[in-house]
């Protein structure tokens, strides 16, 4: 989502970030480890928000799944005639 459109209300000093040298920033909670945000947390102009990290419904929905290729065996997608890519979206 694009910065300027959210706003962390509380729990800043718990968020830990993880910065590898190759890949996007990862921000865990320092307390019980979850998944809160990537992409460039917290100075980026986009935030990707980890969705099990809200509440409520965010009221969006998929528009795509991505890397169906490497999905586990038993992991079963829904017929939701959305496009599917074996890799990353493009």
């Amino acid at each position: 989502m694009p910065r300027e459109g959210f706003r962390l209300l509380q729990g800043e000093e718990l968020i830990s970030v993880y910065r590898p040298d190759d890949g996007r920033v990862k921000a865990f909670c320092s307390v019980c480890g979850s998944s809160l945000f990537g992409n460039e947390w917290p100075e980026g102009d986009q935030i990707g928000i980890r969705l099990g990290a809200l509440d409520g419904d965010p009221g969006i929905r998929p528009s795509f799944h991505t890397f169906v290729a490497s999905k586990a065996l038993w992991e079963q997608l829904p017929d939701d005639g959305l496009t599917r890519y074996d890799e990353a979206a493009t």
